[in-house]
């Protein structure tokens, strides 16, 4: 399975496109893309470090939660992700 992510940033907003295919449930698509965050923290050299970039996730979320401006215009479209194949 692919799940792709794409990011824009526009007037300083930040825009993703994530696709994935038809058969991924959004509970899939989020497990995949969480534990994609969590390679990247354990990439982080010592323990330390990870609970550095672990703390500032963590935060970085509760911000977004927290402001009711963010994800407002939240989207969601199933489709097939990009491929050499079939190109967006």
């Amino acid at each position: 399975m692919k799940v792709c992510v794409e990011v824009s940033i526009v007037d300083g907003k930040y825009f993703y496109d994530v696709s994935a295919h038809k058969s991924l449930t959004i509970e899939e698509i989020r497990s995949i893309l969480v534990g994609s965050v969590c390679l990247t923290i354990h990439g982080e050299k010592t323990p330390k470090k990870q609970a550095r970039v672990l703390k500032e996730v963590i935060s970085f979320m509760e911000q977004d939660f927290i402001n009711t401006e963010s994800f407002s215009d939240v989207v969601f479209k199933t489709q097939d992700p990009p491929s050499e194949n079939n190109p967006k």
